[in-house]
């Protein structure tokens, strides 16, 4: 159980981090002005939702996500309501997620999604599957920071550096 969770914080993680980083490129309320900044808002914004994000979605996420599915069980054992599981699973995943807001509310109802695919589809974690999945967020984290220093590198910031 432990690692599907890590799987699904993980992909959760990567997903809604990068659609946050295209719908609020700004999140401190920087004008942008071209679409240049705008792509570089992006990508600065991605590695700062990644950067700081990503340890609260395993730490809480993952912490919550597994008390959810033992209360679930427990109440599923008393219940013999076919999809009480599912129902109050989701309600649990969103009420946990709205400790952080929308923001987490959002987050939270992704993650259980992902996580309900990767249950239903039975995916097993492999020791190899779990490596990637640890190591995703960060790839995708210096992935955005190479592709913000190699164009200030290519765009003239060279020049910084003769001086």
């Amino acid at each position: 159980m432990l690692t599907r969770k890590i799987l699904a914080a993980s992909l959760t993680g990567v997903l809604y981090f990068i659609l946050l980083g295209f719908l609020f490129p700004s999140p401190f309320g920087e004008s942008i002005t071209s679409d240049s900044k705008y792509f570089e808002s992006v990508l600065l914004s991605i590695s700062g939702y990644l950067l700081y994000g990503t340890p609260i979605l395993f730490f809480y996420g993952i912490t919550s996500s597994i008390v959810i599915e033992k209360i679930v069980e427990l109440i599923n054992e008393k219940t013999t309501f076919n999809r009480a599981d599912l129902i109050l699973s989701g309600l649990l995943h969103a009420s946990f997620g709205l400790v952080f807001s929308g923001y987490g509310l959002v987050a939270s109802l992704l993650f259980f999604t992902i996580d309900r695919m990767i249950y239903n589809r039975k995916i097993t974690a492999s020791r190899k599957r779990l490596i990637l999945a640890l190591v995703l967020p960060i790839a995708v984290y210096l992935l955005c920071l190479g592709t913000l220093a190699a164009a200030d590198f290519f765009g003239g910031g060279w020049k910084d550096l003769l001086v």
